[in-house]
């Protein structure tokens, strides 16, 4: 392997691990909001109950 392919290959490597880091974010961002989400449902049952 060349210094150019190798620096090449290293250059697309972190390119996917710069999109897989992204999608790992975006997927802890929409479960924190559905587990949010689950609680004020929670809140405003217990409220309605009163």
């Amino acid at each position: 392997m060349t210094h150019e392919s190798c620096h090449s290959a290293l250059h697309v490597g972190f390119k996917v691990a710069r999109l897989a880091l992204q999608a790992a974010a975006v997927a802890a961002a929409f479960c924190m909001v559905k587990e949010i989400h689950k609680v004020h449902r929670s809140i405003e049952r217990r409220d309605h109950r009163k």
